[in-house]
């Protein structure tokens, strides 16, 4: 497995002073630009998407969300910090409670080819094109070594797929978890005969996910679980990446930067009462997992790494997908 430092980017981005970790981008998100340019002390790394295609206004309004359109209002929240662009990412229709993997395999195609010819156009007119990863919207094996491949021998070696759409689905959230994999050992086939080449995840990055992902060669991803658990559901991380209840907890113990400079009991308090409290905590756990993670892919050691925290996690889920990466492809 490679040895790629592995970065993460938080999403859902709210203006949390002083902490200044990686964050991703909309291409239309003027309000970060204008937001951080009045604080010259946060100025963070961040990777650059093409924006949500399943959400308003995009989902109504396709013609908003072009290759042309969205390089321009990418390149102009360009600036030193910026570690990626996604190019435009093309998904196979408009129905987005039909699984990609369930649709039929010519639209599937259709929407991958049309995906590559975007990241193509970028790459011919990008004022930055060093930075460019192309973007795609792909579901099953088969699909992915056949566009992957072609964007390789294009000369494309920073690749991204978008992951997760379909976990917001109870009855897919399982497979697409899988699909994810399938996905990555495709991509883990190509790299052999292509070396130095990049990929970034784009959601599907859930903190128990974050082994799995670095030993499967992403070198970035990202996702909004940390920021969403905390405000949304009141929850906080545990060493063990798993979620609880701030307002169910008795007690709390842990080590992260957020906690241990505080009395535990008001650190509780904090968190029960604060929802800022509970996501600088989560953002904490999640750059301890990051450290861990590039400590072991710097020692060659992230095939441990990951069994161990797979046998923390306990999801018989995840050790499959650890499986599917570990050469064990799918049959198609």
């Amino acid at each position: 497995m490679s040895a790629s430092p592995f970065q993460f980017y938080r999403t859902f981005v709210p203006m949390l002073r002083g902490l200044n970790d990686p964050v991703v981008l909309s291409f239309d998100n003027t309000t970060f630009a204008k937001a951080y340019a009045s604080d010259p002390t946060i100025h963070p790394h961040h990777f650059i998407h093409s924006g949500n295609f399943f959400s308003s206004p995009y989902s109504k309004n396709p013609e908003l969300r072009t290759k042309e359109r969205v390089l321009l209002l990418q390149e102009q929240l360009v600036n030193d910090q910026t570690d990626g662009l996604m190019t435009l990412n093309v998904p196979v229709n408009g129905d987005f409670k039909t699984p990609y993997w369930k649709h039929a395999k010519a639209d599937r195609l259709k929407a991958l080819e049309t995906s590559l010819e975007a990241a193509l156009w970028a790459k011919k007119n990008a004022q930055r094109p060093d930075l460019l990863y192309a973007g795609f919207e792909v579901g099953t094996f088969r699909d992915a070594r056949y566009i992957f491949e072609r964007a390789l021998n294009a000369g494309l070696t920073k690749l991204s797929a978008g992951f997760g759409l379909f976990s917001r689905l109870a009855k897919f959230r399982s497979e697409d978890r899988v699909k994810q994999f399938e996905v990555l050992a495709a991509y883990n086939q190509l790299l052999s005969e292509f070396g130095d080449v990049r990929f970034h995840a784009s959601g599907g990055s859930s903190l128990n996910a974050l082994e799995l992902l670095a030993y499967a060669n992403v070198t970035s991803a990202d996702g909004s679980s940390a920021v969403i658990a905390g405000l949304a559901y009141g929850s906080v991380l545990t060493a063990s990446g798993r979620l609880v209840r701030a307002d169910k907890l008795g007690e709390w113990t842990c080590n992260c930067e957020f906690c241990s400079s505080k009395n535990p009991l008001d650190v509780l308090n904090e968190l029960k009462r604060s929802p800022e409290a509970r996501v600088r905590h989560n953002v904490h756990m999640v750059r301890l997992s990051e450290a861990r993670i590039n400590d072991a892919l710097e020692n060659n050691t992230i095939a441990e790494l990951t069994q161990q925290r797979l046998v923390e996690y306990d999801k018989q889920e995840l050790w499959r997908c650890y499986a599917i990466v570990s050469e064990k492809l799918p049959q198609e």
